[in-house]
């Protein structure tokens, strides 16, 4: 592991405050512990890839000061909501799989030239609405990919009528619309 890499893969962490984080920490993985909140993150401005999958968390938040954060894996979390993601505008990688959301306006503030959030994992969550779903996703102008169902995880929006099973959308913009296709 690189001088600039920190894992505490299940070490039963329950709390980020304490954690012993130099600016200069660029990946930082934090994978099954009991972390509730994610706080205490703001002095590490150099952070690229963050893995807080499989904690106790409930919220986001905390995560405004990472504006070099890449890859955000909050898999296997308690979310209900996407929220808090504002100002990360390097995020490329987003995985939310596991959770139980039902609301992503969160990914409203993500929406503009200045983002560059390529791929979001939505598996195996609550999502019951492919309007609301797709309106808070058009705006995402870099976005290539959307994963609702994967390895038999899915979502109640992918049993309504009219789906068609594809598990993955690929996302492209044309000069009049986008264009929503596998």
């Amino acid at each position: 592991m690189g001088d600039n890499e920190l894992s505490l893969i299940d070490k039963q962490l329950t709390s980020l405050q304490d954690l012993p984080l130099s600016p200069a920490v660029t990946s930082l993985n934090l994978h099954c512990n009991h972390i509730p909140r994610i706080e205490g993150l703001s002095s590490a401005w150099h952070l690229r890839h963050l893995d807080l999958s499989s904690n106790r968390i409930s919220k986001i938040e905390g995560l405004s000061s990472l504006t070099s954060l890449r890859t955000l894996n909050l898999s296997s979390n308690l979310i209900t909501k996407i929220e808090g993601l504002n100002g990360l505008v390097n995020l490329t990688k987003l995985n939310m799989s596991y959770n139980q959301i039902n609301n992503v306006t969160g990914l409203l503030y993500l929406h503009g030239t200045e983002y560059k959030l390529k791929h979001l994992s939505l598996n195996s969550n609550l999502i019951d609405s492919m309007d609301h779903l797709l309106q808070c996703l058009l705006g995402l102008q870099g976005l290539r990919s959307v994963t609702l169902s994967k390895d038999g995880g899915d979502n109640p929006v992918c049993s309504a009528p009219g789906w068609n099973g594809n598990t993955t959308f690929l996302h492209h913009y044309t000069d009049e619309y986008p264009v929503w296709g596998i």
